[in-house]
C-alpha cells in the first residue's frame, strides 16, 4: 500500500502556507450529506513546495502534482491512486473534487478548497 502523508514542519513554514499536511473534515455543498465522513477515518492530504501533492484516503494512497498561481489561486492535477478495494464514498468524492478546485483560503488552521459553482472542500491543520 502507497502511504503518502507526511509531517511536513519546516522552521520557516507559517500557518498560512498552504504547504502543510491537513486533514480533510467535511463538503460544505448542497450534495455534501450524501457523503458524509466516517470520522474513525483520517483522511489526509500534504502539500509538498516541491509542487507534489499525497493523499490518504481510507484504503488508497494518492499523488499528483499542483501549483499555487498568484495569491490563492491554484492548479491540481487529478489524483493517482492504488487501486485497493473500498474507499468511503468521502474520499472518492475527494479524490474527484481536487481537480476542480480553483482557489484556496486559510483562516488559522483551517483550509478551504473552493470549487466554483459546487461549495467547497474544508480541511484542518494537522498537528
Amino acid at each position: 500500500m502507497l502511504v503518502l502523508i507526511a509531517c511536513n514542519k519546516d522552521e520557516g513554514a507559517n500557518e498560512d502556507s498552504i504547504y502543510h499536511s491537513w486533514e480533510a473534515k467535511s463538503f460544505i455543498s448542497l450534495e455534501s450529506a450524501g457523503y458524509t465522513k466516517n470520522t474513525d477515518k483520517k483522511i489526509g492530504l500534504v502539500f509538498f513546495k516541491e509542487g507534489n501533492y499525497g493523499l490518504s484516503l481510507d484504503v488508497n494512497g494518492c499523488g499528483g502534482s499542483f501549483k499555487v498561481i498568484g495569491t490563492n489561486n491554484l492548479e491540481i492535477s487529478s489524483a493517482n491512486c492504488t487501486l485497493i478495494c473500498c474507499d468511503s464514498q468521502f474520499s472518492e468524492k475527494l479524490a474527484i473534487m481536487l481537480p476542480k478546485v480553483r482557489t484556496y483560503n486559510i483562516d488559522g488552521k483551517t483550509l478551504r478548497l473552493n470549487v466554483p459553482q459546487w461549495g467547497y472542500i474544508e480541511l484542518e491543520l494537522s498537528e
